[in-house]
């Protein structure tokens, strides 16, 4: 196996971890609570409300 290989692979794991850091830190930035919470909250309205 060509050692290319392995640095590729460990470039590609680097480049994946840095994507998932990014994407939690976007998460939990402060303006998003508010989109959260009215998204954690859908589950529990009323379907009667919504359907004749």
């Amino acid at each position: 196996m060509n050692p290319l290989w392995g640095h590729l692979a460990g470039v590609i794991t680097v480049v994946l971890m840095l994507i998932f850091i990014g994407i939690w830190i976007w998460a939990w930035l402060p303006y998003h609570r508010s989109t959260f919470d009215a998204l954690a909250r859908l589950p529990m309205e009323d379907e009667s409300e919504e359907t004749p």
